[in-house]
């Protein structure tokens, strides 16, 4: 049987995945969020298009309510004061991505080794051209609008 790839299930889900620019103030972000109920992640991208961060919903969360969180919970390390003129790159973390041509297995990996519940998928050149979003993938397994016994 022949091993999925990223390219054969990313076109079950939705085509735009959420990004801002990595000036984006933090209330695009919020917004960039708020979109689409079912994103997980925002995926950074510098002036020529290329992904060079994340900010899971997590994250963002953490970052906007920090003195309502148990310390014991916060996950995140802020390098900056908590205040509104804070951009995208101030808060994201490293991108961690897959490209078309890898196993969904690796793919998996990648989603669970970093806690994560959407994975931005990547072009030869870093951009983004989809996602991989863990609810719109279950939910495309309820519907039957995929390929797997």
């Amino acid at each position: 049987m022949k091993k999925m790839q990223v390219k054969d299930i990313r076109n079950w889900i939705t085509k735009n995945a959420s990004v801002v620019r990595e000036d984006a103030p933090i209330k695009e972000v919020a917004k960039e969020i708020l979109n689409d109920p079912k994103t997980q992640v925002v995926y950074v991208v510098n002036e020529n298009e290329k992904l060079v961060g994340l900010i899971p919903v997590t994250g963002l969360l953490q970052y906007l309510f920090y003195d309502y969180i148990p310390v014991e919970f916060i996950t995140y390390s802020f390098p900056l004061a908590l205040t509104e003129d804070i951009r995208a790159k101030d808060i994201m973390l490293p991108s961690v991505y897959v490209k078309d041509n890898e196993s969904v297995k690796e793919a998996f990996r990648i989603m669970f080794e970093n806690k994560l519940m959407e994975l931005p998928v990547v072009d030869s050149d870093m951009h983004v051209i989809g996602d991989l979003n863990a609810l719109e993938l279950i939910e495309s397994w309820l519907t039957g609008n995929n390929n797997v016994d």
